[in-house]
């Protein structure tokens, strides 16, 4: 109020207010009102914060900061209760065929999608059919892929040919894990002891004696004792072999056959898992 101007009725009521108010009022509204612009901060912290913080949950990372968790992919095939999900996402599908694996230790799987000629693959080439929404009794809301599998013949080795996978994709294109437990080993290896690759094992939740391997992968993002989801968590990238050694897969794709390669070992529970001899 300035110097000249008369104090009016108004004001002389105001300061008799201010003059009956307790000095300790001050200090309990004071506090109140810190506390108050504290809580408000806090608030306003915690809903600039929050959006981030309920999409990390969501997406959360594997222990060694590996891509975030995403829709899994649908189911493929399966041995006995175990089922086991695309390694890759199936709009990059160029091809799945089962074929013999190398050595003895491989189980035999049971493909959940129809069979097709190699004759019919071999005219399509690659092309990928639409995804299916099935739901399956072995799992709620699942779904399997909409697809179909061929079955390839190798001479050179024994048994039939269900005992190993070979997913087809362009090289570059992320690797998921195809099913739920934990990784037990990440190792380079040669193979035929001339080509750069990587193996990676898995043991399945709750079967101690099954080791599931995956080679034809770079750029691995999981090591040993990370756990992985089916269909979600990211291992690699699938590795380009087209450039390296002839595929048996190319004579039904358009990318030369570059694929990643999986089948599931018996193992013993106590023995640490074994390379493969010959996984292409």
């Amino acid at each position: 109020m300035s110097p000249d101007r008369p104090i009016t009725l108004r004001a002389r009521r105001y300061r008799r207010a201010r003059k009956s108010v307790p000095v300790g009022m001050y200090g309990i509204a004071g506090i109140a009102l810190v506390l108050a612009a504290a809580a408000t901060g806090l608030l306003a912290g915690d809903r600039a914060a929050g959006p981030a913080s309920l999409r990390e949950r969501p997406l959360a990372k594997a222990a060694n900061g590996a891509a975030p968790l995403r829709d899994p992919t649908p189911l493929l095939a399966r041995y006995g209760d175990l089922y086991l999900r695309l390694p890759v996402d199936p709009a990059a599908v160029t091809q799945v065929a089962f074929h013999q694996a190398s050595g003895g230790k491989a189980v035999h799987l049971d493909a959940l999608v129809p069979e097709a000629s190699v004759q019919a693959a071999a005219a399509l080439r690659g092309v990928v059919p639409p995804e299916a929404t099935a739901a399956t009794d072995a799992e709620e809301a699942a779904t399997i892929w909409n697809g179909t599998v061929i079955r390839l013949w190798r001479s050179n080795r024994r048994g039939a040919p269900d005992t190993a996978i070979d997913c087809g994709a362009n090289a570059g294109t992320d690797v998921v894990a195809p099913l739920s437990g934990v990784v037990v080993a990440v190792r380079p290896y040669k193979l035929y002891g001339r080509y750069d690759d990587y193996e990676i094992h898995i043991r399945p939740d709750g079967y101690d004696d099954l080791d599931l391997v995956l080679i034809h992968v770079d750029d691995v993002s999981v090591e040993a004792g990370d756990r992985v989801e089916g269909g979600v968590t990211r291992l690699a990238r699938v590795r380009k072999m087209s450039d390296k050694t002839e595929l048996q897969l190319a004579a039904y794709t358009r990318n030369g056959g570059d694929h990643v390669h999986l089948q599931l070992n018996r193992v013993e529970p106590s023995a640490p898992p074994s390379g493969l001899e010959d996984g292409s």
